[in-house]
């Protein structure tokens, strides 16, 4: 089976040059990454659980997509600039899973700025691992609050992909949570 990353054709030959051999975006990142079609918030929460396989490891996946959306409508997780990092609970885990989908046309999802959402992030946690929850939620949001990364994340054609841009690949890539870059 061959594998589209994010509907590019061309991208295998770009990606293999810029990320060489730390992370095969094609083939390790797509159980945690991956090009949302969903238009809708609810879709589209359901289609990062369902379509990244980093989720299918869960105890109880249904429970989690229960937990995901219960926490949505409590109140909306888009915290603005194209952004929303979405967030359950379950037990069981030992360690946090968090996914991307990247949607080009944009997803509705109710943040304060009214922008629609291009970077939904997922993430799985454990009440017992609170402390890395909170550190690998710190880390997605000092990796997204730069405008130059999230134009990276939705234009990955493009050819001057930066380092901070290959090593937020690499966590993803790892579920490895730590800040790399500048503040």
């Amino acid at each position: 089976m061959s594998l589209v990353f994010l509907g590019i054709p061309y991208l295998e030959t770009v990606l293999s040059i810029v990320y060489s051999d730390s992370v095969d975006i094609l083939n390790d990142c797509q159980s945690v990454i991956c090009q949302l079609q969903a238009t809708d918030k609810t879709k589209a929460l359901l289609e990062v659980i369902d379509t990244c396989s980093i989720f299918q490891t869960l105890p109880d996946v249904e429970r989690f997509k229960r937990g995901v959306l219960r926490r949505e409508r409590i109140q909306s997780t888009g915290i603005g600039h194209g952004v929303a990092i979405a967030h359950g609970k379950i037990l069981g885990i030992d360690e946090v899973h968090i996914a991307l989908g990247i949607s080009s046309e944009g997803i509705e999802f109710g943040s304060d700025d009214g922008m629609p959402v291009h970077l939904l992030f997922v993430i799985a946690s454990s009440p017992a691992i609170q402390l890395e929850y909170l550190r690998s939620l710190s880390a997605i949001l000092r990796s997204v609050r730069s405008e130059t990364m999230r134009e990276h994340l939705l234009s990955l054609k493009d050819s001057q992909i930066d380092d901070h841009c290959h090593k937020f690949f690499t966590m993803m890539e790892r579920q490895e949570f730590v800040w790399f870059g500048k503040n």
